[in-house]
Parts: structure tokens; C-alpha cells; sequence
């Protein structure tokens, strides 16, 4: 196994199992970081992208509004061997038009939820991710993708990150 399949493996990993992510954004003076419920939307060929929705008038969603760079982070623990694996990434938050709310609300709540009856706890009304409605979704499409280096760690300590090929993870989908 190469080292880049070996960090498409982790990359892909952490995706599939990682929920929640930290969201940094800022007004253009002061940074803001919030941790969101994601579920990653990826196929072969295609962008990179994280879809959660918030209240539009989190502080958040109000920076995004004027400021679409973010960067963010997830992680997971209790993994073998280290214990724990995570990634950083940079890209553009965009807010989901009334349009795509549909196809937002399906997949989000689908990959979310998979078993129906828990799915059934926590879905909220589609009505409320459009025109006047309380909440929004917001897809980040990922510029950058960096892994923590566990090799490093392993040998001294050095707490860096390594860039994943975003191409690379990409076309893995």
C-alpha cells in the first residue's frame, strides 16, 4: 500500500464515521468556530463536499453570508493503534437555494439516520430551510485536505499534518 492509499483509506475513514466537524469562519475582523453535524456528499469525479444545515441567523451562517472561505477540522477517537486520527481542510460555504432544499434535506437526513425510525426523531419539516424558515443547509466544497502525520508522531512527537491529493481523494470518492 502506498502512502497516498493509506491516507485515502484514513481520509475516507474519517469521513464515513466522523459527524461532527468544526467550522471556522470570521466577519472579516473576528474569527468564529462552531461545531456542526455534517454528513459528507462525494462521488467519484466530484468536489469534495460537507453538508449541515444551521439557524440562518447563527453567527456562523451570518459570517458565511459575507465571508464564504472557512476552515475546519473533524476527528475521531478510540481508533486502534494511535487512538485517534483527524483532518483539517480549507474551501467555500455556500448557502442552499430553495431549489435544492429537497435533495438536501433527503440526503442529509438518509446518510444522517440511516435506520428510518431515528430518522423519524430528528427530522425537521423541509419548511424550515426555506424563505422564512428558521434554518438553512450549507455545503463546504474542500479546497485543501491535510491528515494528522501519525508516522511523525510515532517517531518524535512532532505534531504536523500531511496534505492528502485532493484529486486523488476525489476520484476515490
Amino acid at each position: 500500500m502506498t502512502v497516498t492509499d493509506e491516507l485515502l483509506r484514513r481520509s475516507g475513514h474519517l469521513l464515513a464515521h466522523a459527524r461532527f466537524m468544526t467550522l471556522a469562519t470570521t466577519d472579516g475582523t473576528e474569527p468564529w468556530a462552531s461545531t456542526v453535524n455534517f454528513v459528507p456528499l462525494s462521488a467519484p469525479g466530484t468536489p469534495l463536499r460537507l453538508l449541515y444545515y444551521s439557524l440562518r441567523t447563527a453567527l456562523h451562517s451570518r459570517n458565511i453570508g459575507h465571508h464564504p472561505r472557512v476552515a475546519g477540522s473533524l476527528y475521531l477517537t478510540g481508533l486502534p493503534g494511535l487512538g485517534l486520527d483527524g483532518a483539517q481542510f480549507t474551501g467555500t460555504c455556500r448557502t442552499t437555494d430553495d431549489q435544492g432544499v429537497a435533495e438536501h434535506h433527503r440526503v442529509y437526513y438518509e446518510l444522517n439516520f440511516p435506520d428510518p425510525a431515528v430518522r423519524n426523531e430528528w427530522l425537521l419539516p423541509e419548511s424550515d430551510f426555506r424563505g422564512p424558515g428558521p434554518r438553512r443547509f450549507y455545503t463546504v466544497e474542500v479546497a485543501r485536505w491535510w491528515l494528522l502525520d501519525i508516522d511523525r508522531w510515532l517517531l518524535d512527537k512532532h505534531d504536523q499534518r500531511i496534505e492528502v491529493p485532493l484529486r486523488a481523494l476525489t476520484e476515490a470518492g
